[in-house]
């Protein structure tokens, strides 16, 4: 059906997870556009929006994770390769958490490498540690979609 994302069933397989979240994938079939420009996109004001970002991968040791406790963080790497680390058992805090931005780093015990390439993806719920935009050993930016999800 889509142009954008051969995986359709895998996609279509985590709809009604919530219904924000269900409202990005539909957004993606709505569009089908592999070439959004960058910058932010509304999907349903803060509820849910996307972000549409080229980054420069991180090729420092980093030992902090983010985690969010409003919004879920729902990456798909559009062009290039990068590695996303999932953090468990938060040890303690890096960086004190910022209610505005929704955002607060901290250090876990365990770390778990996802290597996304072309229409993979990931989602991180809030309180779960992540540490996005790692270099894969490939190219050294990304293009990816990161849509924030509104979780209540």
């Amino acid at each position: 059906r889509s142009t954008l994302f051969p995986y359709t069933t895998l996609f279509r397989s985590i709809i009604d997870l919530h219904p924000n979240l269900d409202k990005a994938i539909d957004y993606l079939y709505e569009h089908r556009k592999d070439n959004f420009d960058l910058g932010r996109y509304e999907v349903d004001g803060d509820k849910v929006f996307l972000l549409v970002q080229e980054n420069t991968l991180n090729q420092e040791a980093n030992d902090q994770f983010e985690y969010h406790k409003k919004y879920a963080d729902f990456h798909l790497l559009v062009a290039g390769h990068e590695y996303s680390v999932y953090g468990s058992q938060m040890v303690d805090e890096a960086v004190a958490f910022d209610e505005e931005a929704d955002i607060g780093f901290v250090h876990c015990q365990n770390h778990y490498p996802l290597l996304l390439g072309y229409h993979n993806f990931a989602i991180f719920f809030p309180e779960e540690a992540h540490q996005p935009n790692g270099y894969a050993g490939l190219e050294e930016n990304v293009r990816k979609y990161l849509f924030k999800v509104l979780i209540d």
